[in-house]
Formats: C-alpha cells, sequence, structure tokens
C-alpha cells in the first residue's frame, strides 16, 4: 500500500508543472525605453526646429510631421512676402497718384515739388500698372485706402510667420517631452456616458 501511495504522490508532482496555466490578470511587461529615446532632449528639438522648421519632428523621429511641421511654416511666409510686395506696389502707386493730383507749388512747398518730382519719375510703373488690372484711373484717396488694406495684411501674416514658427517649436518640445511617457494600458482616459450627460474619466493602474 506504501508503495502505492508513494507512486501516486510522485505521479502528481510530476504532473504539476504541466498542470499549470498562464495568469490572465498578469500585468504585460512595459516595453524597454531605447536609448536613443534617452539621448534625446526636449532642448535639443527645440533648437533644431528654431534652426530649421520641420528638424525638431526629425529629431524627434517623427518624420511624418516634419513636412506639415515645414509647409505651415513656408506657407505663412509666402503670404507675407506676397502681401509687403502688394503693399509696397500701392504705396509708389498711391504716392504717383498724389503728386499727379497735387505736385505741390515750387514757392510755398518746394520740397513737395522736389519730393514729387522724384516720385514721379521712379513710381508710374506701379500707377500705371494698377490702372491697366483695374481698366479705371485710381484716385490717391482709393490707393491710399487699399494700401492700409494691404498694411494690415501683411502685419497679420507677420503674426502668422511668428505663430507657425512657435507652434511648431512648441510641438517638437512636447513630443520630445513626452517620448518616454507611459502610454500603456495602465494609464487611459476614456469618455463614457453617464445619466447625467457625457463625463470623462481617467483610469491609474498601479
Amino acid at each position: 500500500m506504501r508503495w502505492l501511495c508513494a507512486a501516486l504522490l510522485l505521479g502528481a508532482l510530476a504532473g504539476a508543472p504541466a498542470a499549470q496555466v498562464a495568469d490572465s490578470l498578469a500585468r504585460p511587461a512595459a516595453p524597454p525605453v531605447s536609448l536613443d529615446t534617452l539621448t534625446r532632449t526636449p532642448r535639443g528639438a527645440v533648437t533644431r526646429a528654431l534652426l530649421l522648421p520641420g528638424l525638431g519632428q526629425v529629431y524627434n523621429r517623427q518624420s511624418v510631421k516634419a513636412p506639415v511641421a515645414a509647409a505651415l511654416v513656408a506657407g505663412a511666409v509666402v503670404y507675407f512676402v506676397d502681401r509687403q510686395r502688394q503693399y509696397i506696389l500701392y504705396r509708389r502707386a498711391a504716392a504717383y497718384a498724389g503728386c499727379v493730383e497735387s505736385p505741390g507749388d515750387p514757392e510755398s512747398s518746394p520740397d513737395r515739388v522736389t519730393l514729387c518730382a522724384d516720385v514721379l519719375v521712379a513710381d508710374m510703373d506701379e500707377y500705371n500698372r494698377l490702372n491697366a488690372q483695374t481698366s479705371t484711373t485710381l484716385t490717391s484717396s482709393t490707393l491710399r485706402s487699399i494700401r492700409a488694406t494691404a498694411r494690415s495684411q501683411r502685419d497679420i501674416g507677420g503674426v502668422v510667420v511668428l505663430a507657425a514658427y512657435a507652434l511648431q517649436a512648441l510641438d517638437a518640445y512636447v513630443s520630445a517631452e513626452l517620448a518616454d511617457f507611459d502610454v500603456s494600458e495602465d494609464l487611459s482616459i476614456r469618455l463614457l456616458p453617464r445619466p447625467s450627460g457625457p463625463a470623462m474619466g481617467l483610469r491609474v493602474r498601479l
């Protein structure tokens, strides 16, 4: 009888490892943080983004975002340059029209006569070009109004350039700052329907 019990005990011990099953509730191992991620810094990303738009995204290994950042800044710069050229065009044309309408009196305003003498020679092409485009003779008041609009659009374009530049640099900084942030299922935010309305919940699994 003893030998029978001993045989059953040995058989049970031998079969125990095979009966083990994987724990379905076991937490998956966190992905290792690469050395490349650790060596990248937010300061390095911002510095590169300020040197060349999109370079900060390349530094963060986000090559897909790099052309978007570069195109954003380039588009803003193109708009600013175009508005600046339009402003200069209307400014010179307005000066020409003003001198045509009021060239000044040699005795009472000799300085204006001298100024208009230069303007009538230098800015005539711009004035004639605008008249040809509009098929009408533009007055100085109309040109001054258009010039003011072009100047406002140029100023807005300058603000857009600065905003686009800062935005892509900020994106590079935030991406570098969150490069080693844990985005596993242990930390998640979900929008859940509630009887009182939509609610947002934050779950942290320790």
